[in-house]
């Protein structure tokens, strides 16, 4: 009853004139009265009990939904209402409602979602950029990433090779560093929401002429141009965040903004951001006359290099670091060989997130001039 914490088993009857009584079940005392007209009753939803409101404050919970039907038709006459119950026990209706929240939450996430994130990352201002890039570099740097063992001339040279690329672009904030990769990074470039691009020693060494490496920076400049960082990142949080909400953490929503870093610095580029790189790459190649082959031959020698390191990690009773390069080599050869041979395409995906790697490369070259 209104302003007690006290439950009390009850019942309730309407006169002939309206009159709602409220009375102590089995004993008739009466607990309070009001007119019908005047109760507030929930709606119906299945076979949930429902709660009668009353004017005073106090509530009563009821099972009885056919009761309370019965007592609204008679002093609460409305067309509209029970109408969530009458679309609640239609099949067909329930049925073509969760089809079209499905259609709606899968639309939201990959339409929806990515062209907001677009949106957003283009937003958003240099500082942020210039924070996220620093925190990303440094958490690389000290979990993944060495200082590089090229040589000085060896930088100056590429930084020589690189200087033209970069000077194409001046609105862009453009910057290369160079970064020994390890056994976990390996051959690769990669580029920080700020324009700083990361070169790592092994792309380096595979790479049979600087125009490859060219060829290289320009797909990462096309990333740059495009934020596809920055909209990774900004689309992994938002899902994230959906989830805390759905599961009701709130706590980890902080955690989630403190490990923006960690994503940058482990998100993998969409199928969409590396095609859309690539094309920004081939714009720059044809401007510059510089043969397309340089980007597809570095790539195919990177797809070769990781997909040895995967086979041979998984030989037990090899290990690695005691073969010579040449050792690796035709160990890697016989390995593919024998994969090959067997119809294995666990590795038809670069990395598992780039396009089919034959594919990409033939689109790469086939792109319109």
């Amino acid at each position: 009853m209104a302003g007690q914490a006290r439950r009390e088993p009850a019942e309730l009857t309407v006169d002939a004139l309206g009159i709602a009584r409220i009375a102590a079940q089995g004993e008739g005392r009466e607990l309070a009265q009001a007119e019908a007209a005047e109760l507030d009753i929930s709606a119906r939803l299945g076979q949930t009990p429902r709660f009668v409101r009353l004017p005073c404050g106090g509530v009563l919970e009821t099972g009885d939904n056919d009761a309370v039907d019965a007592l609204q038709r008679q002093w609460q006459p409305s067309r509209f209402r029970g109408w969530v119950h009458t679309l609640e026990s239609h099949l067909p209706f329930v049925l073509v409602t969760a089809a079209l929240v499905l259609v709606l939450a899968w639309a939201s996430i990959f339409y929806g979602l990515p062209a907001a994130a677009e949106r957003m990352a283009h937003a958003l201002p240099a500082e942020t950029l210039n924070t996220i890039s620093t925190e990303t570099l440094t958490l690389m740097d000290r979990l993944t990433l060495s200082p590089s063992e090229l040589s000085a001339a060896k930088q100056a040279e590429l930084q020589a090779d690189f200087a033209p690329v970069l000077a194409s672009y001046p609105q862009l904030p453009l910057k290369v560093l160079f970064r020994k990769g390890g056994e976990r990074i390996g051959a690769n470039a990669f580029a920080l929401p700020d324009g700083t691009m990361i070169f790592t020693d092994e792309i380096v060494a595979l790479a049979e002429r600087n125009e490859e490496l060219v060829a290289v920076l320009a797909h990462e400049i096309g990333h740059i141009h495009h934020r596809h960082s920055l909209r990774a990142m900004i689309q992994n949080s938002v899902i994230g965040i959906a989830y805390v909400m759905l599961v009701g953490d709130a706590s980890a929503v902080g955690d989630l903004f403190v490990g923006l870093p960690v994503v940058a610095a482990t998100l993998a580029y969409s199928r969409e951001h590396e095609l859309e790189a690539d094309r920004f790459a081939v714009g720059y190649l044809d401007r510059e006359g510089i043969d397309r082959r340089a980007f597809v031959d570095i790539l195919q020698r990177m797809d070769d290099t990781a997909q040895c390191s995967e086979l041979l990690s998984e030989e037990d009773d090899i290990v690695v670091e005691e073969l010579s390069e040449s050792e690796r080599v035709a160990l890697c050869e016989e390995l593919i060989a024998e994969q090959d041979e067997a119809g294995d395409s666990s590795w038809s995906n670069y990395l598992s997130t780039h396009p089919a790697m034959q594919e990409r490369l033939e689109r790469f070259v086939g792109y319109p001039r």
